[in-house]
């Protein structure tokens, strides 16, 4: 056994950490309504939708006047 076969198998168990372990504890961690994370992802959502309605309500008179 070399570097190369010692690296291998630590990317190998690595990317299945990542495909499988990191999923489920993310899905833990969004679920609680205390966590920071959710609520950092709450707020960034919410943003995103604030800033959407934002510019349709100042392009209000372009949906009503220039499309038809």
């Amino acid at each position: 056994m070399d570097i190369s076969d010692v690296k291998g198998i630590v990317n190998d168990e690595l990317k299945k950490f990542v495909n499988d372990m990191l999923d489920k504890e993310m899905k833990k961690i969004l679920q609680k309504k205390g966590s920071a994370s959710r609520d950092e992802l709450v707020d960034t959502i919410r943003s995103a939708f604030d800033a959407v309605y934002k510019v349709l309500w100042q392009k209000k008179d372009f949906w009503k006047t220039d499309i038809k």
